[in-house]
């Protein structure tokens, strides 16, 4: 059977055309990824992003049917829109129906920020200014401040993959600022994994996106390290958590 060291159950919208090809871009021999989509959201209104919640039950009722290991909801802003309470009644509310653990987006994006002790970080995202804002106020909620935050502001979700990679590279490049530990790049449906290697080493400091933080807390909660290279330091954070985990198993035996 495919998915022999891991099932991954990803929920994404259903005008996402990004997450599930950078997904399957990144799972390693043995893991696969299976997608329900989750209908609306392509205009990121607030009504919409509140529905997402109540579709994604319907998704994960599909999704469990491959029995999934992890299950993960891959919106950013349908995850923090309502804050952090919000985001963890999702997180029950998904796991209750599939009987796997679930990650969202906004959760990643938080614990990758505090597990790496990030009080300030710079910000790009693709959003409106309401669900900017909405980003600043859960992110306050787990001690990490916005310092500059620069958008695409561009209501249409569909149209956030048509930002080019090198548009990308050059909106955090002009962005980011001595003050600020890390970066963060908002919206699963932003092709950002292919430049985050090469912005690291052009500024100096951690660059993360929604993706690769989550499929960091994916492959994490799997217990499976992908041996992912070329997409930030973030996930290959993963081999050197394998590695500390061998040596420390070693010194008791």
């Amino acid at each position: 059977m495919y998915g022999w060291r891991g099932r991954i159950g990803l929920l994404v919208p259903s005008i996402n055309t990004t997450m599930e090809t950078e997904f399957w871009h990144m799972a390693p021999e043995g893991v696969s990824v299976h997608t329900a989509r989750i209908a609306g959201g392509r205009h990121g209104t607030p009504e919409e992003l509140r529905n997402m919640e109540k579709e994604a039950r319907l998704a994960a009722e599909r999704i469990a049917n491959v029995e999934p290991d992890v299950v993960v909801y891959g919106c950013t802003s349908g995850s923090f829109f309502e804050g952090p309470e919000w985001n963890r009644m999702i997180c029950e509310e998904l796991t209750k129906i599939t009987g796997a653990p679930t990650v969202t987006t906004a959760g990643a994006m938080a614990e990758c920020m505090t597990r790496n002790s990030h009080r300030k970080v710079d910000v790009v995202t693709p959003y409106v200014e309401l669900t900017n804002e909405r980003l600043k106020q859960f992110l306050r909620g787990f001690g990490v401040e916005v310092g500059t935050l620069a958008t695409f502001d561009m209501l249409d979700m569909f149209d956030h993959a048509k930002i080019q990679p090198e548009e990308i590279y050059r909106r955090v490049k002009e962005t980011t600022t001595p003050d600020s530990s890390a970066v963060f790049v908002a919206c699963t449906q932003l092709r950002a994994l292919e430049v985050l290697d090469l912005l690291e080493r052009d500024l100096g400091k951690p660059v993360y996106s929604a993706i690769q933080a989550t499929a960091w807390l994916t492959y994490e909660a799997m217990k499976v390290d992908p041996k992912i290279e070329n997409c930030g330091s973030l996930l290959q954070s993963l081999g050197d958590n394998e590695t500390n985990r061998i040596s420390s198993i070693r010194k008791t035996v």
